[in-house]
C-alpha cells in the first residue's frame, strides 16, 4: 500500500505539531507541503526525522515554498524548474522507486489583464511542458498542491457568485484543463463523480462553518496509479480542531494506491 497526500499548511513552523501528529496518524507515506513560508535552513527537519520522515525542501523566507516529506528516501529531487527560471519557489520534484511525486504550489494570479494574471496562465503552461519533457503519462507519477484553480461547477459552493473571480475564471479553467491532457487524471473526482467537497476556506469571512468552499487542492494521477486507487479523500476534520495552534485554511486531501 502507499499513501500520499498535499496540504497547504500555511507555514510548516507554526504548525508543526499538528502536521507531524496528522501524518503519523494517517501512516502517511510520501506529503507534499505547499506555504512552507521558512527558509530552508529553518526548515524543521529533526522533528520530522524523528517521526519517520525525510524531508526535501524548496522554500524562502516568509512566502511559497514547497516540501515533500516521505519515509522513503528519493532517489532524486529536482528544486524549481530545469532551466533554473525563477519559480518564486513553487516547485519541487522526487523520485522514488516505482513512482514520482511532483509537488506544487499555483500562484494564485490576479485580475484579468494584470501581469499576476498572465504569470498563473504561464506557469500552468509551463508546468505541462516540464511534464512532458521529463515525465511519460504511461508511468506511476503523482502531481499534487494548490492549484488556486476551482475545475469545475461542482467545486465552487456558488459559481454564480465565482463568475469571473479568481480562482474560478474560464481561462484559468481552461489552462487548468490543459495541463491534465498531459495524461493527468483528477483522483479525487474520478472517485466521487458527483460530490461537492471543498479543500480552501476564507478564514477572513468565516467561511468554513457554512461550508462555503472551494475544491483548489488535487492530487493528479497518470493511468498506471489511477487503476491502483483505492480512494481519495479531504480530511475536513483535522480543519476543524480547536486548540492553541489555529488550522490552515486548507485541508489535507490524501490517497491510497494498492502497491
Amino acid at each position: 500500500m502507499l499513501r500520499v497526500a498535499t496540504w497547504n499548511v500555511n507555514s510548516i513552523r507554526v504548525r508543526r505539531e499538528l502536521v507531524i501528529g496528522w501524518l503519523k496518524g494517517m501512516g502517511i507515506d510520501c506529503a507534499g507541503f505547499q506555504e512552507v513560508k521558512v527558509e530552508p535552513s529553518l526548515y524543521p527537519h529533526s522533528p520530522f526525522k524523528e517521526a519517520g520522515y525525510t524531508c526535501s525542501v524548496h522554500s524562502q523566507k516568509a512566502y511559497n515554498g514547497v516540501s515533500i516529506c516521505s519515509k522513503a528516501e528519493p532517489l532524486e529531487v529536482l528544486k524549481g524548474w530545469p532551466d533554473g527560471e525563477d519559480d518564486e519557489k513553487r516547485l519541487i520534484t522526487a523520485k522514488f522507486s516505482g513512482f514520482s511525486v511532483v509537488n506544487v504550489y499555483v500562484p494564485r494570479g490576479g485580475e484579468k489583464g494584470t501581469e499576476r494574471h498572465a504569470y498563473k496562465i504561464y506557469f500552468l503552461t509551463k508546468l505541462k511542458l516540464f511534464l512532458e519533457e521529463n515525465f511519460s503519462p504511461d508511468e506511476p507519477l503523482i502531481v499534487m498542491g494548490d492549484f488556486n484553480v476551482a475545475l469545475t461547477e461542482l467545486d465552487v459552493y456558488d459559481p454564480e457568485i465565482w463568475k469571473g473571480r479568481i480562482g474560478f475564471m474560464e481561462d484559468e479553467r481552461e489552462a487548468l484543463s490543459e495541463f491534465l491532457t498531459f495524461g493527468l487524471y483528477d483522483l479525487f473526482r474520478e472517485l466521487h463523480p458527483d460530490e461537492c467537497r471543498y479543500t480552501w476556506w476564507d478564514i477572513e469571512t468565516g467561511a468554513f462553518s457554512r461550508n462555503q468552499g472551494l475544491r483548489i487542492d488535487y492530487i493528479f494521477v497518470t493511468k498506471p496509479l489511477l487503476d491502483k486507487a483505492l480512494e481519495c479523500e479531504v480530511d475536513v476534520e483535522v480543519r476543524r480542531k480547536k486548540g492553541k495552534i489555529l488550522p490552515s485554511d486548507h485541508a489535507p486531501v490524501y490517497a491510497t494506491f494498492r502497491i
